[in-house]
């Protein structure tokens, strides 16, 4: 049997500013979301199993549309993010680092990890594939995009600010929230109604991860201390960026930047649906993808 090459991804999200569930939204007339196109990029480089990680809620409509409609090559798992049981006030998951910390008991070797609603592009796919899977060093990476090519023009955004050594290593990552353009300026919220200049060149973590099994020991430490020391326990979210900073800081795990220049399309908004669906129209018209995926 082969290698499992594993890629999850992240698609237990409210969608609470997009109004519905975003991570299905139809993108063009052959009814394909952008996770279908981030599926079809994962297999043609190489990836041979994804993990859809979900909500109790949707297991069964993710079921429908992908258990036995991917090529037969390919196999499909599902994981659900039950962070309710754990906290049955909370109307949403506790993010991403949960979402992350749900693969635990299913993946047993080096895996990818994505945002169901974003698009990546293909470089990232093949950039992640070969260095992941020909990793001699142990080493866990990340696709690093431009801040500049990952904003929405319909509102702010979140994004995790990544300082970088000059041999590409990850030192520093802090999560940045409420960043927006503002008369050619870029600015996020370092406190509440407290803006801060930020350059557009920085480079952002877009939630495309390459990791290996030792982070799941430092996830699942960070959210007991999460869980702990959260006073707004019911609202607050535990993202992947704290569970890679802790680690960087003690010197646990290293985290190498895999660069591209390619623009971001993401969803996080009702109105960003036609940017993508004109992208995506564009690269079928270029051949990058054909009118049907699977």
């Amino acid at each position: 049997m082969d290698e499992a090459k594993v890629i999850a991804i992240m698609a237990a999200g409210l969608g609470t500013r997009f109004g519905s569930l975003k991570q299905l939204h139809t993108i063009n007339s052959s009814n394909y979301s952008i996770m279908d196109f981030s599926i079809y990029d994962a297999m043609s480089v190489g990836f041979n199993t994804i993990v859809f990680i979900v909500r109790q809620e949707t297991l069964s409509v993710f079921k429908k549309r992908y258990k036995n409609q991917l090529p037969k090559k390919i196999t499909v798992k599902f994981v659900i993010q039950d962070d309710k049981g754990l906290y049955p006030l909370r109307n949403k998951p506790f993010g991403t680092g949960s979402a992350l910390l749900s693969l635990k008991e299913i993946v047993k070797g080096n895996f990818a990890l994505i945002n169901a609603d974003d698009f990546y592009g293909q470089k990232a796919f093949k950039l992640m594939y070969n260095n992941l899977y020909t990793n001699i060093n142990n080493s866990n990476y990340f696709i690093g995009y431009q801040l500049e090519n990952t904003l929405s023009k319909n509102g702010t955004v979140s994004r995790g600010e990544c300082y970088i050594d000059s041999d590409s290593w990850l030192k520093k990552i802090i999560e940045r929230t409420q960043i927006a353009k503002e008369h050619g300026v870029i600015f996020y919220n370092k406190e509440e109604n407290k803006k801060t200049r930020i350059n557009k060149n920085t480079i952002v973590s877009m939630n495309f991860w390459g990791f290996t099994t030792e982070v799941f020991k430092v996830a699942e430490s960070e959210f007991e201390k999460f869980l702990k020391k959260e006073e707004n326990i019911i609202n607050n979210e535990f993202y992947i960026t704290s569970i890679v900073d802790y680690s960087i800081n003690k010197k646990l795990m290293q985290y190498k930047m895999l660069p591209t220049n390619s623009k971001w399309y993401g969803i996080t908004y009702f109105a960003d649906a036609e940017d993508i669906s004109k992208e995506i129209k564009r690269l079928i018209n270029l051949n990058v993808y054909p009118e049907i995926l699977w």
